[in-house]
C-alpha cells in the first residue's frame, strides 16, 4: 500500500482523549498540520481554543499555510500528528520559535538514531513519551478504516527550557 503523498493520516479521537488524560496545555493550541481536524476537534471538545491550519486543503481549516516558513509562534501550545516525513524539521522548528511546550504523536522509532540524537535529543531531550500500550492504527486519509495496527506510537512531549531525562511513561 503506498504512502499518502503528504502524510495525512488522520489522528483517531482516542489518541487525543489519551494524550489529555495526562497532560495539561495553555488555553488555545496551535495545530499546524490539522488535515481534516481529527485531532483539532478533540481539542476543541476539551475546551481548547485551536489555531489551526495545513499546507493542504482538506476541508478543515486555513489552508496553504507552511508551518516551517512560520517566523513567529502563534501561541505557547502546539499539539499535533505532523508529517513524519518532516517530523524532525518541525521539532526543531517549534523549539526554534520558542513553542513552551509541544506534543507530537510519533512512531516510536522516532527515537532510534545516532545523528538524531546528536541534532535534537542531544541538546533538546523531549521531557516525555507517553507510549501507546495499546497499540493505534492510523489510516491514510483517503483509505477505509478497518482492521488493528503494527506500529507502536507514542506522544512526544517537549517543555521549553527542559534539560532533564526524558521520562517514558504508558497510556
Amino acid at each position: 500500500m503506498s504512502r499518502q503523498k503528504d502524510d495525512w493520516y488522520p489522528t483517531p479521537p482516542e489518541a487525543t482523549r489519551s494524550l489529555l488524560s495526562v497532560e495539561q496545555f495553555t488555553p488555545f493550541i496551535w495545530e499546524p498540520a490539522a488535515g481534516d481536524g481529527s485531532l483539532a476537534k478533540e481539542l476543541e471538545r476539551d475546551d481548547y481554543g485551536v489555531i489551526a491550519q495545513d499546507l493542504n486543503d482538506y476541508g478543515y481549516c486555513d489552508s496553504g499555510i507552511d508551518f516551517l516558513m512560520s517566523v513567529e509562534r502563534e501561541c505557547d501550545s502546539l499539539v499535533t500528528n505532523p508529517p513524519y516525513k518532516l517530523a524532525e524539521q518541525f521539532i526543531l522548528h517549534a523549539i526554534s520559535l520558542g513553542v513552551k511546550k509541544h506534543a507530537w504523536l510519533l512512531r516510536l522509532s522516532f527515537l532510534e538514531g545516532a545523528k538524531r540524537f546528536d541534532r535534537l535529543y542531544n541538546h533538546n531531550p523531549p521531557a516525555r513519551v507517553h507510549v501507546f500500550s495499546k497499540r493505534l492504527t492510523l489510516w491514510r486519509g483517503d483509505q477505509e478504516v478497518s482492521g488493528s495496527g503494527t506500529t507502536a506510537y507514542g506522544w512526544f512531549i517537549w517543555c521549553d527550557k527542559y534539560n532533564g531525562k526524558t521520562v517514558v511513561d504508558w497510556i
